[in-house]
Order: C-alpha cells, then structure tokens, then sequence
C-alpha cells in the first residue's frame, strides 16, 4: 500500500516537474535558441545533396572543417537538418512549451485581469506610484473623465474600479498561438511538400518527374501534365536580360486546356496546390532547311566564357574542309558563322535564307527551353495566417493594460492605478484626470 501510494506521489510529482518546466520562460529560450543555431547549421550546410557532393566539399583531409566532414553530416542528417527526428521533436517540445505557458500562465493571467474589485480603504491606496488626493469634485465628474480615456467603469457606492487594454493581456496567447500555428504549418510543408525541376522546350509536354526533394507523406499527382506554349525574352536596350517569360497551360489527362497563364520571374502560376516558378532558361538547338528540302535540327551546346557571359555553339557542316559552326549568344534572333579556323565569315538573321558554299540554307528559328520549378507547400496557408495573427498580436501586445480605482472617504476622493507598461504615460493621464475632475 505504501509502495503504492509513492508510485503515485512520484508521477504526480514528475507531471508537476515536467508542467514547470515546459512553461518555464528560459526553457522555452534555450528551445529557440538551439531551434535558431540548428537553422543557421541548415542554412550554411547544403541541403538534400548528392552524397557524392558532400564527400567532394567536406572531405575527411580538410583541417579546418575535420568534424564538419560528410561522415558525421551523413550521421547527424544535417544534409536534411530541417526533416530529421531531432529537429521536428525539438519543434514539437518547443510548440508543447508555449501552449502549456498559455495554459498555466497566460489564461489565468487574463481571468484575473477580468476579474474586477474595489478599494475601500484609503490605506490601500498608497501602494500606488503617482496615487493622487482630489477633495474639490464629485464622484460622477470622475467617471466622466474616466469615460473620456475609454475606460471601462464598475461603481460600488462611494467605490470605483476601471481599465482599459484588456486586448493587450490577450495578445500574448495570439502570439503563443501563432508561433505554433507557424510551426505547425512548417512541418506540414516540409513531411508532405515536393519540389521539382523541369528544363522543357518551348512547345512540349511536361510531367513531374525530376522530384529534387520530397517529403516522407508527400503526394505527387501523376495525372499532371501541362504545355510550354511559348517561351520569349524581353531584353533592355543595352541587350542585357530584362525578363523571360513562359506560356504555360494546365491540361487535364484528356489534353484539354484547364488553365493558361503567362509567368515570369516572381509571378508564378498556381493551380490545385501547385504552384509553377520560372527560374532558367537555355538554348538547345536551331532548325533549318538546306535547298528547300528537309528541315534540319542540330543542337546546341552552352559555353561559359571568362567574362561569365554566355554563348551557344552548333556544327553546321562537318566536312573536313568546309567545317561550319553556327554560334548565339542570346534570342535576339541573331547569329554568327565560323569557319574552321575560328574566323567570322558572315552574321544571319533567324528567318532569312543565304548562300552557303553553294548551298541556300534557310534558318528556320532557335529553339529554347524554360527551366521551371514545380513546388507544393501544403503548409503555405497556415503559414500566412499565422503571419496575419502574429503581426496582429505583436501590434496588440503594445497596447496598455492599465486598472484605476476611485473610492471617498470624509468627503475626500482617493485615485490610483496600476499599467503594466508605459509607466510614465499611465502617470499623466492620472494627473490629467485629477485636474480634469477638479476644474469642472
């Protein structure tokens, strides 16, 4: 029995120990702070790579990163920080911290707020900083000044009590509220969301199917299809790139048009939780017709020159003597033939024919591919709420509760109050009322 009865002292104890704890403002600190520390490892490690590229950046001979190396990334899942156990049970304690803090602190806080009461003994009044004696006026020209700084005004006999910002004692449970919704909708995001990238040419169908990263519950519906109408490049006067743009539809499992929109760099498409980014785009072949007979594809290969500008190269003609190469260095509908030696023997325009080596050659038009990114975050609406509640309740939390009590004693009025921020305000707007009450 008494063995019993310990077993029973001891959990209850430890659920008491463990209550303290979550709702203790320094542990849930040391949460965000490790919770912060790990984001920033996140944020500098690379995430969701190849091992192979760890194992090439954080080798095992590097003296200066000798712990950082792919061994202990691989062990430690710092490669994919923001989705292993420790860092979403860390999310999850921290998230089960403030909801008890709400709990245990915040909501009876704000139950005792409501609660109201009266000061009857002049004595009582002395505790107060800024406490004021009035003994030329009257008990309802307070009130009336009361009434004119919004306060809020219960009378018992010769006894007042008011306050006003009650919002402000409610705004810390929005916010508990809103970090946890915000964390909520993060994991949401990262267990259940998907990114992909496709590299499509102007023209062509497209599926999901280069999957970058996914999350363990993630859903990737392989009934999607969509079409690259068109692809075009808005250049400023100085030839550099102002914007691209790509004509996408949404076509259901039939080919049938469901949506057509037109991105571009931060105007995204969105359709049923998908939402399409434009990120790149690429050269990848020319076409044209030799003789009027058959149309001719070759492609074209990217090149990065010392200047970090960027140029295309096709072979034309691979004779021995005559060999031919065609090179782009953008969409302008321009270009320029080399002969073997690297000598620029002509410039062409895309659409018109010209003679070459006793050949009419008609460049037909550049083909050129758009590098989108398909991304599904199903956590994106909580997160935007939560943003909505937090900046709100942030605001709110601004506001000043403040109390003030009023009672008479031998023909003498006795005021005094309590805020619990903006001290020196709450002073004024005691002695504004003092003098207030008196003039009248």
């Amino acid at each position: 029995m008494k063995i019993q009865l310990n077993l029973r002292f001891n959990r209850k104890d430890i659920r008491w120990y463990l209550l303290r704890l979550l709702s203790n403002l320094q542990f849930s600190i040391i949460l965000l702070l490790l919770i912060a520390i790990f984001s920033i490892i996140g944020t500098i490690i690379e995430q969701n790579k190849d091992i192979a590229f760890y194992q090439t950046h954080y080798t095992l001979s590097n003296r200066y990163f000798n712990i950082l190396n792919w061994k202990n990334i691989e062990l430690l899942g710092l490669n994919h920080v923001y989705t292993t156990w420790w860092f979403l049970t860390l999310l999850f304690v921290f998230s089960l911290s403030l909801f008890t803090c709400s709990i245990s602190r915040q909501i009876p806080s704000l139950q005792n707020a409501r609660r109201w009461h009266f000061y009857k003994n002049p004595n009582q009044f002395k505790k107060f900083t800024g406490s004021q004696e009035i003994k030329t006026t009257q008990l309802n020209l307070l009130t009336s000044c009361l009434q004119n700084y919004n306060y809020h005004i219960f009378q018992q006999g010769k006894s007042i009590y008011s306050y006003k910002g009650l919002l402000g004692r409610l705004a810390p449970i929005f916010v508990h509220g809103s970090i946890i919704l915000l964390l909520a909708g993060s994991v949401l995001g990262w267990v259940s969301g998907f990114n992909a990238q496709e590299m499509v040419p102007a023209g062509e169908l497209f599926r999901l199917q280069n999957i970058i990263t996914s999350g363990k519950f993630s859903y990737i519906p392989q009934e999607f299809s969509a079409r690259v109408n068109d692809f075009k490049i808005e250049y400023n006067k100085d030839n550099s790139i102002s914007q691209f743009f790509s004509d996408i539809s949404i076509l259901n499992p039939e080919g049938k048009e469901l949506k057509r929109s037109t991105i571009y760099v931060n105007e995204p498409l969105q359709f049923q939780g998908l939402t399409i980014y434009q990120t790149d785009w690429d050269i990848i072949a020319i076409r044209f017709k030799i003789n009027n007979d058959s149309i001719i594809q070759i492609p074209l290969k990217e090149v990065l020159l010392p200047n970090n500008n960027k140029i295309w190269i096709g072979v034309l003609a691979q004779e021995q003597d005559d060999q031919l190469s065609i090179v782009l260095s953008d969409l302008q509908r321009k270009a320029a033939i080399y002969n073997r030696d690297g000598e620029n023997i002509m410039s062409i325009n895309i659409g018109d024919s010209y003679i070459i080596n006793n050949s009419t050659i008609t460049f037909l038009n550049i083909i050129a591919s758009t590098g989108l990114q398909i991304k599904s975050d199903p956590g994106i609406p909580l997160i935007y709420t939560s943003f909505f509640f937090l900046i709100t309740s942030v605001s709110a939390s601004y506001i000043s509760y403040s109390q003030i009590w009023i009672t008479e004693k031998s023909n003498c009025y006795y005021l005094g109050g309590v805020t619990n921020r903006a001290q020196l305000i709450f002073e004024e707007e005691l002695l504004k009322i003092s003098k207030m009450s008196s003039k009248v």
